[in-house]
């Protein structure tokens, strides 16, 4: 039987292929507790669970080619850390941003938490200067 850890890294797995690339929003229920919480909630955006799912569907529908590629994980105790590249094209709006039409390939940090077999809590970073600069919506960065 599996370890506890690898049972938590094959739940994340699961999310990332079933709801961030297959987009079924039933798994995202089933895989997230009832009291989840995202510590990375935009701000006015509750951190409960069913507005982490409003979310992941408002990104769905603006990015609907998007694919998520887990490039590391590591886990211990009830935490597992992915380092992922999502890669997708904005054709709708998303965050008060307008579609762009443009494609964008980001880098980001989740840090999810389990407990029984679902996920509690929620935390990550991502690179949001390249994410708007690949969208046009702020300029390159310039070198001195």
């Amino acid at each position: 039987m599996e370890n506890q850890t690898e049972q938590n890294k094959a739940l994340i797995r699961r999310f990332v292929e079933e709801v961030q690339n297959g987009k079924d929003f039933d798994a995202y229920d089933e895989l997230n507790a009832p009291d989840f919480v995202n510590l990375s909630s935009p701000p006015g955006v509750p951190p409960d669970r069913d507005s982490g799912k409003v979310f992941l569907q408002a990104f769905a529908e603006a990015y609907p080619d998007a694919t998520f590629t887990i490039d590391d994980m590591i886990a211990e105790g009830d935490q597992v850390v992915t380092k992922k590249t999502m890669s997708g094209t904005n054709t709708g709006d998303f965050g008060g941003v307008p579609a762009t039409g443009k494609h964008v390939t980001v880098q980001y940090v989740d840090i999810m938490t389990v407990r029984d077999g679902q996920i509690i809590q929620h935390w990550n970073v991502l690179d949001q200067l390249s994410w708007l600069t690949q969208l046009g919506v702020i300029p390159a960065p310039t070198g001195n």
